[in-house]
């Protein structure tokens, strides 16, 4: 039996209605999909449309969507915090709002996805301060100093995550002694409930539906030796289960529901990958561990196949790229084939759209849309978005005659948003509107 795990039929009403928009962190459903189709992602000479070009300065933050107006946060060095919002069509600024945040990040810059909704934008900063501003008055409703309130200390990089909506709710990970997640009214910031601490993260808590009951889960670490991956309710914070079968000393993507009762679980610095089975009983077993992991990004489920970037720090250099790039993979733990270092594509960003992967090249920021196949890689599009070909090229063949070539990377990590046709790519300091439609 196959399992269509993204089929658009699947879709809810809701979603099908706001399509359009790209609101949180990895799309409407917060799994990288898009339901969006007829889209140009093949016919190209030179590359797709570019409507419009932003520079801001250098960071990570990702962009959301919504009733064609763009979001993202940006960040002046060591000083303040700016939530930016763009017009779709031109790039223009619309309104900002900013705030004073002195201190420095390592990997400096803007972190996570604002979440939007019909009155307001909510976002965390990269030192724990989690604001609902609203999009009438462009000031701030109310914000919530986590380090202040909670008594936590950063995660290595700063809080790196995106808040979650579930009805009134907004999550949002702690992450000290005595909070792991937090559940906040969206519109006082009341805390509605807390967990029990359990370590630090830099995943992100995510919505999935498990034999028919919707949960946020949450993957973190002791940064040694033990992992806990929770799941809550969302509306009051009861754990529905819990298990350290998993660890990873630095998780970043979250967990990617598989089927009904299987969830995969994955990550860098050489932790590999875990498949877990969750029975309606909220028993948690392992099914498989793999040696492969994917670092920055989560995988998708398409068909009876798992497709992830095998990229992590430890094979960036050498001989060792051949055992990354983007890796199929069957519910099993079987890797049906993988890229290797052709292309290898670092620790980029991808989202399924209209049966394509679009993925953005964390290395060199190159656009390449793949028709997912368990038969083998299909690149059907290219484009050098950020123009970065030529400096690339450039620097391998100054390396001609090394036995291993040093690609260079570009830290071009950021996740997409695409909206009617519209996809906004970030590459540091550059923001790219392309249209795809």
């Amino acid at each position: 039996m196959r399992h269509l795990i993204l089929s658009f039929a699947a879709i809810s009403a809701f979603t099908a209605a706001r399509a359009e928009n790209w609101p949180n962190f990895q799309g409407p459903n917060l799994n990288g999909v898009s339901s969006e189709t007829g889209l140009n992602l093949t016919d190209w000479e030179d590359g797709p449309e570019v409507l419009w070009k932003r520079t801001f300065n250098e960071g990570f933050g990702g962009a959301a969507i919504v009733d064609n107006e763009v979001f993202l946060i940006d960040r002046e060095p060591g000083e303040t915090d700016k939530l930016i919002c763009l017009n779709l069509q031109d790039g223009s600024e619309k309104w900002h709002y900013s705030y004073e945040n002195a201190g420095k990040l390592p990997h400096p810059g803007s972190r996570g996805v604002p979440l939007v909704t019909d009155d307001a934008v909510y976002f965390i900063g990269g030192f724990g301060q989690v604001h609902r501003v609203n999009r009438k008055t462009h000031e701030a409703d109310w914000v919530v100093a986590i380090q202040d309130k909670y008594g936590a200390e950063p995660p290595k990089w700063g809080w790196a995550q995106s808040p979650v909506l579930s009805g009134d709710t907004i999550i949002v990970p702690a992450m000290s002694e005595d909070a792991g997640l937090v559940g906040f009214n969206k519109d006082t910031g009341k805390e509605m409930w807390k967990t029990e601490g359990f370590g630090n993260s830099h995943s992100n808590p995510t919505l999935l539906t498990l034999h028919g009951v919707e949960q946020a889960v949450f993957v973190a670490t002791n940064g040694t030796d033990a992992g806990t991956t929770i799941s809550v309710a969302p509306d009051t914070g009861k754990v529905l289960w819990k298990t350290d079968v998993y660890f990873n000393k630095i998780p970043i993507p979250f967990p990617t529901k598989v089927t009904e009762d299987l969830v995969y679980l994955t990550g860098g610095y050489d932790n590999g990958s875990c498949m877990i089975r969750v029975n309606d009983k909220w028993e948690v077993s392992k099914v498989f561990d793999i040696t492969q992991g994917t670092q920055m990004h989560p995988p998708f489920v398409i068909g009876d196949h798992i497709y992830f970037l095998a990229n992590e720090n430890s094979n960036h250099k050498g001989e060792k790229r051949e055992t990354g790039g983007l890796a199929c993979m069957d519910f099993e733990g079987n890797i049906v084939w993988n890229t290797g270092n052709d292309p290898f594509m670092g620790r980029g960003n991808m989202i399924y759209a209209d049966g394509k992967l679009l993925i953005q090249d964390g290395e060199t920021g190159y656009l390449r849309v793949v028709e997912p196949s368990p038969e083998g890689y299909k690149e059907v599009a290219f484009a050098d978005v950020f123009g970065k070909k030529a400096e690339v090229d450039d620097q391998i063949a100054r390396q001609k005659g090394r036995a291993n070539i040093k690609i260079p990377d570009f830290k071009y990590w950021s996740p997409m948003a695409l909206s009617n046709g519209h996809l906004v790519m970030r590459g540091q300091e550059n923001v790219v509107c392309l249209k795809i439609k």
